[in-house]
């Protein structure tokens, strides 16, 4: 898998990166150079890890490409549903177990 990667799944985390630019470039809110920068670093690592994911499917090419374009978009709603998720648990992490 290691080797598909390097024969072109790295092209993933550059869409991935090029799709969160195009976003920030299409809004009109002003963010520090730093963030946008760790946004864009985010929407690559975010696409890249979905490559691995992704790539051991049999879905069409056009939706995998798609869906690597969507997660680079979106991917700082992602983490920080993630990071939300994860406080919610640390809290109560009763309240994730079902009860019998």
């Amino acid at each position: 898998m290691l080797r598909e990667f390097i024969d072109g799944g790295w092209l993933i985390p550059l869409l991935g990166a090029a799709s969160m630019l195009a976003r920030l470039l299409s809004t009109n809110t002003a963010a520090p150079v730093f963030e946008q920068a760790k946004k864009v670093f985010v929407a690559a690592l975010a696409s890249g890890v979905a490559w691995f994911l992704l790539e051991q499917t049999d879905i069409g090419s056009l939706y995998k490409a798609i869906t690597y374009g969507v997660i680079g978009v979106i991917s700082p709603e992602i983490i920080a549903g993630i990071v939300r998720i994860g406080k919610k648990f640390a809290s109560k992490p009763e309240t994730f177990l079902p009860r019998k």
